[in-house]
C-alpha cells in the first residue's frame, strides 16, 4: 500500500472534511495604510533571527528579500547552514517573540515538507501554539503524501486545538496572534513550507486590521464554507 493509500486508510470517513472542492465565494480586497516601510535585504546577511530581532510597530510594515540559502541547506561540515532561513522558519520565531506559549496560528502554503510538518507538531505538542489552523493544496496530498500523512496524525492528538483543509490553493500566509490577541503578526510571500533554493520576497506587518482581513476573509471564510 503506498503512502496515500495510508492516509486515505487512516482518515478513512474523516477525508471528505480535509477536503474540498468548494471555494472562496468572492474575491476580497483590503486598504492597508502603512506609515513606514522597512526594507532587509538578505542577500548579505540571512539568519532570521539577526534580520528581524524585534518586531516592528503597527505601522510598519518590513519588507525582507531572501538569499535562497533555505533553512535546509547543508554546511560544508555537515548539518544545517545556521545563517540560513526559510518561510516555515517565521513560524517558531514568531511564536517565541509573541511570548512562546498559548499562540494561535493560521498557516497556508501549497505545500510542505517534513521538517516544517515535525516544527508545527512540536510547537502544538509543546503548548507554544495552542491552536493552529493549516491550510493546503491537494497536491500537497498527492506529492508530500506521506508528511501530509505525518500532519494529520499530530493533528489527531489535539483535535479540539487543530485544523486542517486542503482545496485549490496557492496562497502563502502566516498569521500568529497571543492568546489574547492583543498582538498580531502576519507574514505572506512567494514561498511555501519547504526548502528555498530560490531568492523569495516576503511582507511582515503586526497591523491588526491586516491579521483580521487574513483570517477573516481567508482562513476562516474557507473553513466555513
Amino acid at each position: 500500500m503506498d503512502d496515500f493509500a495510508d492516509l486515505d486508510a487512516l482518515l478513512a470517513d474523516d477525508l471528505p472534511d480535509l477536503e474540498t472542492a468548494e471555494q472562496l465565494g468572492r474575491s476580497a480586497t483590503f486598504q492597508h495604510e502603512a506609515e513606514h516601510r522597512v526594507f532587509v535585504n538578505g542577500l548579505k546577511k540571512q539568519a532570521l533571527s539577526a534580520l528581524i530581532p524585534t518586531l516592528p510597530p503597527p505601522n510598519v510594515d518590513l519588507y525582507v528579500i531572501g538569499n535562497g540559502a533555505g533553512a535546509e541547506r547543508r554546511s560544508a561540515v555537515g548539518g544545517v547552514a545556521p545563517e540560513a532561513f526559510d518561510f516555515g522558519t517565521f513560524i517558531p520565531h514568531l511564536v517565541e517573540m509573541l511570548g512562546d506559549v498559548g499562540c494561535i496560528g493560521y498557516v497556508s502554503t501549497w505545500v510542505m515538507n517534513r521538517n516544517h510538518c515535525l516544527s508545527l507538531i512540536e510547537l502544538l505538542d509543546s503548548g507554544r501554539l495552542a491552536r493552529l489552523t493549516v491550510l493546503t493544496d491537494p497536491y500537497f496530498k498527492r506529492r508530500e503524501s506521506a508528511v501530509c500523512n505525518e500532519l494529520i496524525t499530530g493533528f489527531q492528538r489535539h483535535p479540539e486545538r487543530t485544523r486542517f483543509l486542503a482545496f485549490k490553493n496557492h496562497i502563502k500566509a502566516i498569521c500568529i496572534s497571543t492568546a489574547d490577541g492583543s498582538q498580531t503578526v502576519t507574514v505572506t510571500g512567494s514561498a511555501n513550507l519547504s526548502a528555498q533554493p530560490r531568492c523569495e520576497q516576503y511582507v511582515l506587518t503586526t497591523a491588526p486590521d491586516v491579521y483580521r482581513f487574513f483570517v477573516d476573509e481567508f482562513f476562516e471564510a474557507i473553513t466555513d464554507v
